[in-house]
């Protein structure tokens, strides 16, 4: 399934598909194109290079290159945005070109708003530029959503011991009510997110950083570098050590 939306200031591509695709090599131009990945694994090769990104991971198509995405068997879903830089004030300056971790909930909710007014038959261009801002130039988007004050705690701490009680109390709720709203409105348990969480920090350190195993696992949170180990072996499809290996350019499962 593949959705298009042109605004004035942002062109909207909303991909879902299931087994090997491969899209077109594209110039961005002048433009600047955001590729967010909602579900699954894709590949982008950019230039001369080539990236893997999976669920909340995205990456930034600077202006004037040339880039193509492609799957390898495996569901996935990913949007597109389309925008002129200059439109966001400021993003020139700030922008890096790697975003491993996003609000997903904030990134659904509003797909989810789109999708239920049609597809966006309104135009709410400054809706869209707004969340863009608020991703890329790392300050704070607005979310009335009831667990939003979780998240944050959970974002701010993944890495410390998140007893489920104590975020229960944050919404005003018995630990058996609050994981079961937090499943409804995230689509995992709390104790998966928070895992979720650690991985993908943990995935930015085995690219960027000399650490050990076991000091990336006592950084992110878990106990040890066998549980990292397990956890990360399962989400990614292959073990820490591997995918250091390759530089973080693991798509296909061991």
């Amino acid at each position: 399934m593949e959705q298009l939306l042109t605004l004035p200031d942002v062109a909207i591509r909303y991909v879902s598909s299931n087994g090997d695709w491969m899209t077109e090599r594209e110039e961005s131009v002048e433009d600047i194109v955001w590729v967010l990945v909602l579900e699954g694994k894709i590949g982008i090769e950019m230039d001369a290079f080539e990236y893997r990104l999976q669920d909340s991971e995205s990456i930034v198509v600077q202006p004037n290159q040339s880039y193509r995405l492609f799957a390898d068997s495996i569901e996935t879903t990913y949007v597109s945005f389309r925008f002129i830089a200059s439109r966001l004030n400021g993003f020139e300056n700030r922008v890096n070109p790697m975003f491993p971790s996003i609000a997903v909930m904030s990134i659904r909710k509003l797909l989810g708003e789109w999708s239920s007014r049609g597809f966006l038959e309104i135009d709410i261009t400054d809706d869209v530029m707004t969340f863009i801002q608020s991703h890329l130039l790392h300050t704070s988007l607005e979310d009335e959503d009831m667990l939003a004050p979780v998240l944050r705690v959970i974002h701010d701490s993944y890495h410390t011991e998140l007893r489920i009680e104590e975020l229960s109390r944050i919404v005003h709720q018995s630990k058996y009510q609050f994981i079961r709203s937090f499943r409804e409105r995230i689509g995992q348990t709390p104790y998966q997110y928070i895992t979720r969480q650690r991985l993908i920090h943990a995935k930015s350190l085995l690219r960027y950083s000399d650490l050990t195993l076991l000091a990336i696992s006592q950084e992110v949170g878990f106990n040890s570098s066998a549980q990292l180990n397990k956890h990360f072996t399962e989400w990614v499809g292959c073990t820490p050590a591997r995918f250091r290996e390759n530089k973080g350019h693991q798509l296909k499962r061991d």
